[in-house]
């Protein structure tokens, strides 16, 4: 088919699906990745991915990391920073360790075991801030820690994938962790700088030059920059994306950046990657590992809840909201693809539960968002959304 009717038909199809989403009370993310199934191999078999998918998706999760950045407030972020780091860790570690032992008595090896486990320690914030953003809920201090905490998460375990693999490739884990250390405490270290020195300069460059969509222009900059460079240095480019959005959240163009942003993201690179996510879904020879699926999508779901519950619930929030972060926690989205993928390339993962483990990120990915609407729109009925706005 041609690329130009691929992205008009994945366009359709994730508009028709989302509006069906909406009307039925669901988030609309959840209608793009049904119409990823529908359309790809596993429905009516209309597309498949390839390269020019899967660049326009990789744009998109950049784009939306990017969104999510400008859209917080650095202040709070500092303010919850510890209660981020709580749920994050609980948040990796409590799966890590849980599918560890589960895999473990499905029969895996260790290594394959702890890979699985890292997996499904990973979470999709894209996923998370686009129910965030729907319903107006990132601007609160469960938003801000359920940010915060997934950022925390994706570092972590981007940390334990680098230790993994070198122990995989040689049993040398000091060599590769103390460049991969030396590597993160650079990139923040150089945030912090941009911040104090080049955002200043870039904000009179806007004012100062008349190219068409300069703002815009350079603020793309700084997002695929600062994205290329966390990649490059062993750490994940949409965290490079996150950070940019939170430099320009400091500026007084962040309104109309995040705009157009959203426009950008919203038409197009959006809808891309939410429906490359269903185009991945293979059903073949998936009924020998049904009893796997069940146990691991139900793993799935309870062990993400139980770290990020846990962890809010030691910082002194309620039931309700700790319900909130710990659901937030839940999907996998293409963090954990991503890591399925390379546990697939270097052999941690065998090529014949690649298919159920989809499955099982996919299932995630599905029910967390539709779970967590639920309980935003609950505590809001309880506590009134105005009680649970951060104040300016």
């Amino acid at each position: 088919m041609n690329i130009l009717l691929i992205f008009a038909v994945i366009i359709l199809a994730t508009k028709l699906f989302d509006s069906i989403a909406i009307r039925m009370e669901l988030p609309a993310v959840v209608g793009s990745l049904i119409a990823g199934i529908l359309i790809g191999p596993s429905g009516f078999n209309i597309i498949q991915t390839n390269s020019g998918i899967e660049i326009f998706a990789h744009i998109g999760v950049i784009l939306l990391m990017f969104l999510a950045g400008l859209e917080c407030d650095l202040q709070i972020l500092r303010k919850y920073f510890k209660p981020s780091l709580i749920v994050g860790t609980l948040g990796v570690f409590v799966p890590f360790i849980l599918f560890g032992l589960v895999s473990m008595l499905f029969s895996f090896s260790g290594p394959e075991a702890l890979a699985i486990g890292l997996v499904f320690g990973a979470t999709s914030l894209s996923i998370t801030i686009q129910v965030l953003k729907e319903l107006n809920y990132v601007q609160t201090k469960e938003g801000a820690v359920i940010i915060g905490a997934a950022v925390l998460d994706d570092i972590i375990v981007i940390i334990l994938l680098n230790v993994m693999l070198n122990v995989f490739a040689d049993g040398s884990t000091l060599k590769a962790l103390v460049p991969l250390l030396i590597g993160n405490v650079f990139f923040f270290l150089l945030i912090y700088l941009i911040h104090k020195l080049v955002m200043p300069f870039l904000v009179k460059l806007i004012k100062t030059m008349e190219a068409p969509e300069v703002n815009m222009g350079l603020s793309l900059v700084l997002c695929l920059g600062l994205s290329a460079l966390a990649e490059t240095i062993g750490m994940s480019d949409i965290i490079g994306a996150f950070f940019a959005g939170i430099l320009i959240s400091q500026t007084e163009v962040a309104h109309v950046i995040e705009d157009k942003t959203n426009s950008l993201a919203q038409s197009i690179f959006a809808p891309v990657f939410f429906v490359s996510i269903g185009l991945k879904l293979t059903l073949s020879g998936l009924s020998n590992h049904l009893w796997l699926i069940v146990a691991f999508t139900f793993l799935a779901i309870i062990s993400k809840f139980i770290g990020g519950y846990l962890g809010a619930r030691m910082n002194g929030f309620n039931p309700m909201s700790s319900s909130i972060i710990g659901t937030s926690m839940e999907s996998r989205g293409e963090m954990a693809l991503i890591l399925l993928s390379l546990g697939l390339e270097t052999g941690s993962i065998q090529s014949e539960i690649y298919g159920a483990l989809v499955i099982v990120i996919i299932a995630s990915t599905i029910i967390a968002p539709i779970m967590l609407r639920a309980l935003i729109v609950k505590s809001r009925e309880k506590y009134g959304m105005e009680e649970l706005v951060i104040q300016e």
